[in-house]
């Protein structure tokens, strides 16, 4: 349930059946117990019936994420429903906002509206990754968003009581207004209080409410029946001793041999009983002093034998929860230190190109994996644009100047059905992490097979859609055969690796997604700045032309035209004359 490894689980199934197993073995010698162990045995019976039905609620309820944390359930459904409504009326603000003219007034509009945007979005974001980690971090995040988000709010309340937005502005602000607050609401009224109550988690809450103390009972059962046991073992020792003493007193004759035979009976009793016992009470210890690399020796096939053999694997789950433990902690350490800073370093990225490679790179060593390729969506195409293989040594795309080499996948075919036995096809068409242990043959058909991207046939796959804020698939960031950091050997992605590059592919999309919206609005307010510039130019031609000045010395420039004009006629018209006197006859001739 803590770590939801599915080892486990087949381990308690395992040790279910012995103890079913060993249970049926005790009814059976039910005749042979005093009748205090009877009603122990009865009471450990009862128990364990309302046990049996429990594990499989609480594996249904850790399996079900939206069942087991109320919390999580909450923000995914009336939480996401109000944001949804705000972000969406004020993208249509926006885009109204867009049409009217380029004024001071309505350009700062447009600049406050962007704030609240992404004020907004950053709000949500905190909230989400506070629920999903639980970490503080998260919730100083979202309640410093939220007063920023509240500046910004009353920016355009303050823009809407001077009368700048239009009536169905004003409609969509109301609406705004009225989901969110709902939506602020949600956190200090119902999200809060269950993320930070016993019931945050329902499969723990049900577990330490229910099995623990029927646990507590049958195990309470069970020390009890063998307390008795114990008792009844030395019981029929001290009679021995007592018989054997009588005997030691009555046989005179024999009483050398009689001492002789005590005392190789006592060395015996000693090997075979108390011996093994002090052994296993010695490697019990050094387990407690923190060696668990001690193993307790197996002399026999009986109760102490079994006894042994039970305390080695004690031991060594220990030592398996242990190595886990540690793993998941170093994993969650590289949440905070690695995943987390790498996605706030993400987010203030400006150049296109080494956005993406630095979103690859970093994902890439995170998981240790030999391949590394990111897709990003245009149109009917998933279109590589970073390629990192350490197998091929291949290095395409980002900042390193070489071109892809690589066609693009088109995700439908020219009669428009899906193309199927794609993993990144997959993913991006349908919004979901696909996670292959096996990529080159699975159950339902999906393989990655020898593709010119990667020029060999995967083990493992991990492909991790690019969604922004609306749901909107951008592109899809796939990673190929991680290597374990202790044996170098290829592994699959587990689920706890898969929930980290989750929540970095979400960071990830995240900057990505600021990074496009920057961009746009880059290229609005450029365009704003053309059109406001050629207003000006027009009006300061208009301002000229209009002028008293102007208008005299067009009425000059037309003057002198027209006298230009009339000395060129009378210069045509003397070459004209000129030429005829040459040309009349003289009397001579």
């Amino acid at each position: 349930l803590a770590l939801g490894d599915p080892e486990f689980k087949d381990q308690y199934y395992l040790a279910e059946d012995a103890f079913r197993d060993n249970l049926r073995e005790l009814q059976t010698k039910r005749s042979e117990m005093t009748e205090v162990d009877q009603i122990r045995l009865d009471q450990l019976v009862a128990d364990f019936v309302k046990w049996e039905s429990l594990p499989n609620q609480l594996f249904d309820l850790r399996d079900d994420r939206l069942k087991r944390e109320p919390a999580y359930f909450i923000l995914m459904t009336d939480g996401i429903e109000y944001a949804g409504l705000v972000l969406i009326d004020l993208q249509k603000m926006i885009d109204a906002q867009a049409l009217r003219e380029p004024t001071q007034d309505n350009i700062e509009l447009l600049k406050d509206m962007a704030n609240y945007q992404g004020s907004f979005a950053a709000m949500l974001s905190g909230l989400r990754n506070y629920v999903t980690t639980q970490n503080r971090i998260f919730r100083s995040e979202y309640y410093t968003n939220l007063d920023a988000n509240q500046f910004a709010w009353d920016d355009l309340l303050r823009k809407d009581e001077r009368g700048l937005l239009t009536a169905p502005q004003q409609q969509l602000i109301e609406n705004i207004a009225r989901n969110r607050a709902d939506f602020v609401a949600l956190p200090e009224q119902e999200i809060f209080p269950v993320l930070e109550s016993d019931r945050a988690r329902e499969d723990l809450y049900l577990f330490a409410t229910e099995a623990v103390p029927l646990n507590d009972n049958m195990l309470l059962q069970l020390d009890g029946m063998t307390s008795s046991q114990q008792r009844t073992l030395e019981e029929d020792l001290n009679k021995g001793r007592v018989l054997l003493n009588y005997t030691v007193e009555q046989t005179v004759i024999f009483g050398a041999i009689a001492v002789v035979a005590g005392i190789l009976l006592s060395i015996g009793f000693r090997a075979i009983i108390a011996g093994p016992i002090v052994r296993v009470t010695n490697v019990a210890e050094q387990i407690g002093e923190g060696d668990l690399e001690a193993q307790a020796k197996v002399e026999s096939g009986d109760e102490i034998g079994v006894l042994a053999r039970t305390f080695n694997n004690m031991t060594g789950r220990l030592k398996d929860t242990l190595f886990q433990v540690r793993k998941e902690k170093k994993r969650a350490d590289d949440l905070l230190d690695v995943v987390i800073p790498i996605g706030i370093e993400l987010s203030s990225e400006k150049d296109f190109n080494r956005l993406l490679e630095k979103m690859l790179v970093e994902a890439k060593t995170f998981c240790h994996a030999n391949t590394g390729l990111v897709y990003l969506q245009v149109n009917n195409e998933l279109r590589p644009t970073i390629v990192r293989n350490d197998a091929l040594d291949v290095t395409m795309g980002g900042i390193s100047g070489q071109n892809i080499t690589y066609p693009p996948i088109k995700l439908f075919d020219e009669d428009g059905q899906p193309i199927q036995g794609n993993v990144a096809l997959q993913a991006a068409r349908e919004n979901v992490t696909i996670n292959l242990a096996n990529a080159n043959k699975t159950d339902d058909g999906r393989s990655m097979g020898k593709s010119p991207e990667i020029g060999y046939i995967p083990q493992s796959c991990l492909a991790i859609p690019l969604s922004d804020s609306k749901n909107k698939v951008s592109g899809v960031l796939q990673l190929l055969d991680p290597r374990d950091p202790d044996t170098n050997e290829i592994i699959s992605f587990d689920s706890n690796l898969q929930q980290m590059m989750e929540s970095f592919s979400s960071l990830a999309a995240a900057a990505l997604e600021a990074y496009m919206r920057e961009q746009v609005l880059r290229q609005e307010i450029q365009k704003l700045r053309i059109e406001i510039d050629e207003v000006k130019q027009q009006k300061q031609v208009e301002e000229i032309t209009g002028t008293d000045f102007f208008r005299d010395l067009q009425s000059k420039a037309t003057q002198m035209r027209r006298r230009k004009s009339n000395r060129a006629q009378v210069r045509d018209a003397e070459n004209a004359e000129n030429t005829t006197e040459e040309n009349q006859p003289t009397e001579d001739s």
